[in-house]
């Protein structure tokens, strides 16, 4: 793969991070992955990966990060790692695309191939919008606009935690004996699921074992364990909710997508679960809610589909300005 006109695209997370080159065919066969945290620098990480794809000629490059992006820099929000789109394309020498992760997932919706509807009818043509737990809890909104797509940031994740019932609000007061601020993420969220497994104890008054959150959605999915299954039932629960008020928010009638690291692992549990159930339950507005599909995002590589597509649209504006 050392032809010019390669792009390099990426999806750095605060844990992993995946590159893969992609051509006028879509996405390369070989995706890269590596460890965010084994690189000081960002550039350093995008060199290791360019070292391990062969040191292809590129054209340009697209970097989607899970950190909010403002003037060309973004830090991931739960790691260390900084980019800077001037030093990146000085360094390459080619034209850098920098966006935060879910503008690449919101992005990436109508390129999707691999869904699984959670009820609702069909999608309306409009707004459609994405959340996924993974390290952090990451929101995007995809607009139709001009005969294509627009896509709209959002740190929603760190919005208030809102509790929809009595357990849940014994749970958000556990919770703030320990975190200043409640947010959505301190539950929807690969650490988030060990906060509420350890809060859920709390509540049954059991000591907390040292699980790490695969092992606690291991032990609850098949309900081996009670208290890990209750707190896999309250982590859907409440990214229904959560999912519900994203909707209602940007009147997501296009549909809204469930992503991330987490849910698509557990897709069964997922659709047994209170997720849509909780989803629909919107006050006087449920019955408009109740037509909106809910859909689990199953492609493997969502965010490096939605940084092509990022960046064939960045090139495609470039163009149009010259």
């Amino acid at each position: 793969m050392t032809a010019p006109g390669w792009y390099l695209v990426a999806d750095i997370g605060a844990t992993n991070a995946r590159f893969s080159l992609a051509g006028e065919g879509g996405l390369a066969d070989e995706t890269v992955r590596l460890e965010t945290a084994s690189a000081a620098r960002g550039v350093d990480l995008v060199d290791a990966a360019l070292d391990e794809l062969g040191r292809p000629a590129i054209a340009a490059a697209c970097l989607a990060v899970a950190g909010p992006v403002q003037g060309g820099r973004g830090a991931i929000t739960n790691g260390s790692l900084t980019f800077d789109v001037s030093e990146l394309s000085a360094h390459l020498g080619r034209p850098v695309e920098l966006v935060n992760d879910f503008i690449a997932q919101a992005r990436s919706l109508p390129e999707l191939e691999r869904l699984r509807q959670l009820g609702g009818a069909a999608p309306q043509a409009g707004v459609k919008a994405v959340l996924g737990p993974g390290t952090g809890l990451g929101m995007g909104v995809l607009v139709p606009w001009d005969g294509g797509w627009r896509v709209l940031g959002s740190e929603g994740g760190h919005a208030d935690l809102a509790p929809g019932s009595p357990l849940e609000t014994e749970l958000v007061a556990v919770l703030q004996m320990e975190h200043r601020h409640v947010s959505w993420e301190t539950v929807l969220s690969g650490p988030g699921l060990e906060r509420l497994y350890r809060a859920v104890c709390h509540l049954w008054g059991s000591e907390p074992e040292d699980l790490a959150a695969e092992q606690i959605s291991a032990r609850g999915e098949n309900a081996a364990d009670p208290v890990c299954h209750q707190t896999l039932e309250l982590f859907f629960g409440l990214l229904g909710a959560a999912a519900g008020n994203l909707a209602l928010t940007v009147y997501a009638l296009g549909g809204v997508y469930v992503g991330g690291g987490i849910v698509p692992r557990l897709a069964d549990f997922a659709a047994e679960s209170p997720l849509r159930r909780r989803f629909e339950e919107r006050g006087p507005m449920t019955g408009l809610i109740r037509e909106v599909p809910l859909y689990l995002i199953l492609d493997e590589d969502p965010g490096l589909v939605g940084a092509l597509a990022c960046l064939r649209d960045a090139l495609a504006r470039s163009g149009a300005e010259r």
